[in-house]
């Protein structure tokens, strides 16, 4: 999520409550019997919104192939590109009011946590066009978008972890990246690093939880207790994983808070492009900003797992996405042909083999993974060659992420990111455990009145 979705996500949460009264009276009230649009040669018109354009290129492609596999039941996707946090506050207003949201809508993992916490959500169940699917899904992308059993979206990404290395600044540093297996180890390489050629290992966001969750979560912990009813952010594992953090900037100066005050964005990009960093570690749709953003690296960048703090850690976690939804404003007439055709445009395996070759992304479906569609050329095996999933295909096992859909996810990231990680990280105090336990004092006072 970039820094200026980031601020969205934090305007939204803390609105969040007071919407969901109207989220779920739109749902229960809203009865569009309108009917819906057509082209002059009888193709039925889907409204779509999105704050990607690289996303309007994907669902052309999608009703291009559906076209061509339901010759009588013909559309064409009309569609609106908005900036992140335009959509999201058009989009809430569209559905507090229960008219104008469109037909079908990419929706982030975190606003999706927030309107998914509507006793009605404002959208309508995929199970029905889900399940001859399923079996090929990975579930814990399914999981993300769940509410009573009921499945609400399709991401276009399962955003397996990954640390990517620069070769060209290891090599130098006499460093071989494929020796690196733990967190300690990486930290001595990047010591070394910065030692021979002066540039940092990595940097460390004191404005987003990239790396902190995924640390986390690949030692099997959570932010929550097992129950889900209480927080627990001041658990040893999340200590641990920020201590090391701060650590690495303030103590063996390995580290630099990222430009921007977030890996995910235009600066840090350019820091990256220059070579001032020799590795990263974040989900495996960062392929498509380094394509992007970053073409002196072309050739240059590893991919490999995460180290990990002890035996029996996880080496990746999985983190970030967005959805596709279709709201319960669409056209009664033409419900379940949107229902049907967005889990076709993500589920159908060309399409899923198209979440890699347009878009980047490690695609929600398991036997792509393992398909020719991802050793065919395109930009991305040009950049970072063809063994790409040969890593992936090893970590898919290995996967997990921090619970980010609760009812109470929204203000627990909130409050993360508002004060611990600006403060640990950002400044250089208080430490870990002491910020930790702060947060979670005021995280339970603030669930307990929540309850009340």
């Amino acid at each position: 999520m970039s820094s200026k979705w980031k601020k969205a996500f934090k305007k939204t949460a803390l609105v969040g409550v007071a919407v969901l009264t109207a989220l779920s009276l739109s749902a229960c009230g809203n009865k569009n019997n309108s009917q819906p649009e057509k082209t002059k040669d009888g193709k039925t018109v889907l409204t779509y919104w999105t704050f990607e354009q690289i996303h309007t290129k994907y669902w052309k492609e999608a009703a291009k192939l559906w076209n061509k596999e339901h010759p009588k039941r013909q559309i064409e996707v009309k569609t609106t590109v908005l900036p992140f946090a335009n959509e999201n506050e058009k989009l809430t207003t569209a559905l507090q009011g229960g008219t104008g949201a469109p037909d079908f809508v990419d929706v982030e993992l975190g606003q999706a946590a927030i309107q998914l916490k509507a006793k009605n959500p404002p959208y309508l169940s995929l199970n029905k066009e889900i399940a001859p699917y399923k079996s090929e899904l990975i579930q814990s992308r399914l999981d993300n978008y769940k509410k009573d059993g009921k499945y609400y979206g399709l991401d276009y990404h399962v955003g397996t972890y990954v640390t990517y290395y620069n070769t060209d600044i290891l090599k130098k540093a006499g460093v071989n990246y494929k020796n690196i297996k733990t967190w300690k180890q990486y930290t001595d390489a990047g010591k070394q690093v910065k030692s021979k050629t002066g540039k940092f290992m990595t940097w460390y966001s004191p404005n987003a939880n990239f790396q902190w969750y995924a640390q986390i979560s690949q030692q099997h912990a959570d932010l929550f207790n097992k129950a889900k009813t209480e927080p627990d952010v001041n658990n040893a594992a999340a200590v641990r994983s920020l201590q090391m953090g701060q650590d690495w900037i303030y103590k063996d100066k390995i580290a630099r808070k990222s430009p921007g005050g977030n890996i995910d964005n235009d600066q840090a990009y350019a820091q990256f492009n220059k070579g001032n960093v020799a590795s990263v570690t974040m989900p495996a749709w960062y392929m498509s900003r380094m394509v992007s953003f970053m073409p002196k690296l072309k050739g240059k960048i590893a991919i490999a797992p995460m180290p990990v703090f002890n035996k029996g850690n996880r080496t990746s976690a999985d983190g970030g996405g967005t959805a596709t939804m279709v709201t319960n404003q669409t056209p009664k007439s033409v419900q379940k042909l949107a229902k049907e055709f967005v889990v076709f445009g993500k589920a159908n395996k060309t399409m899923a083999g198209k979440q890699w070759s347009l878009l980047g992304f490690d695609p929600i479906r398991k036997d792509v993974w393992t398909s020719p569609v991802v050793k065919q050329d395109n930009q991305y095996t040009e950049y970072f060659g063809k063994d790409i999933f040969n890593v992936l295909v090893k970590l898919q096992n290995q996967t997990g992420h921090v619970t980010t859909t609760d009812k109470n996810s929204p203000a627990l990231n909130d409050y993360l990111l508002k004060y611990t990680l600006p403060s640990v990280i950002g400044k250089g105090h208080p430490s870990a455990k002491t910020a930790l336990d702060t947060a979670q004092k005021a995280l339970t006072k603030q669930f307990k009145a929540a309850k009340n």
